[in-house]
């Protein structure tokens, strides 16, 4: 049975921590969607830093601890951190610029433990992770920039092209794709951002389009962070956005798509 644990943005908090140790050792995957630091303190999180640190410490000692088993994803909040040219060209309203340098050292010295999307494929679902989600203009753009490949030939569906994307950060133009902001984040944005900027607003919903294979995949995001009123999940056809500061489970003996921990564990009691 494969079943896949995925934390949303966890923004220093720790509510991944319980449902993680104790459940790593019954799934086959756990995905962390990125932003593991900048609290919203106006919404009442915590803001020490060394407790913020120390989470993301924990994180990435699990991640070396279970290597092939723990995913993690790379966010806007995240990447700011990676370079100072990942912060002069796009930096998220709540980096945290006194501890830039303390944060930078520990994502450069642990980069390559993180990816910008990953896919993995459960019962007759192909399953695609992302920070922020893929739109059908930043993947033109990114093929316009870099790739030069013919339409037709592009399929996120397909391990060749979530491989390229992973290695953007590694590439200047590849950096520039990623510091794309779509126009719900900023007034001079694009029409969508990128795989780690795209507001749910600037994804095609409900229905995904038609071209470079995203009606074959079901995209789980985060990023956009859901109202409470709105409950756990915004989902559509082909997308979930599960910004929700809980945990969610995809698994073979679960008749939706994707569900909160919480449901999973209520619906296997019975």
């Amino acid at each position: 049975m494969m079943r896949v644990l995925i934390i949303p943005d966890v923004h220093g908090l720790s509510f991944w921590k319980e449902p993680v140790n104790r459940y790593i050792n019954e799934v086959d995957r756990v995905v962390f969607l990125g932003d593991y630091l900048d609290p919203y303190p106006d919404k009442g999180e915590s803001v020490d830093t060394d407790d913020i640190f120390g989470n993301l410490v924990e994180i990435i000692k699990l991640k070396h601890e279970h290597k092939e088993k723990v995913v993690l994803l790379i966010g806007n909040h995240d990447y700011h951190y990676f370079s100072k040219r990942a912060l002069q060209a796009v930096c998220a309203s709540r980096c945290d610029l006194l501890n830039w340098r303390r944060y930078n050292e520990f994502f450069v010295e642990n980069e390559n433990e993180f990816c910008v999307a990953h896919m993995e494929k459960v019962k007759d679902v192909t399953y695609l992770f992302s920070h922020a989600g893929l739109t059908t203009y930043w993947i033109n753009k990114v093929n316009h920039v870099l790739w030069k490949m013919n339409d037709r030939d592009i399929s996120v569906a397909n391990q060749d092209i979530i491989d390229r994307i992973n290695q953007l950060p590694y590439d200047y133009e590849g950096q520039n794709m990623l510091f794309v902001v779509g126009k719900q984040r900023s007034l001079l944005g694009e029409k969508t951002g990128s795989v780690l900027w795209a507001d749910i607003y600037e994804h095609s919903i409900p229905y995904a389009q038609k071209v470079y294979g995203l009606d074959k995949v079901f995209q789980v995001i985060g990023h956009t962070m859901i109202d409470d009123r709105k409950g756990d999940m915004v989902a559509f056809d082909n997308l979930a956005l599960i910004d929700s500061r809980q945990c969610f489970i995809i698994s073979d003996d679960c008749d939706k798509k994707i569900t909160t921990l919480r449901e999973y564990e209520i619906e296997h009691e019975k």
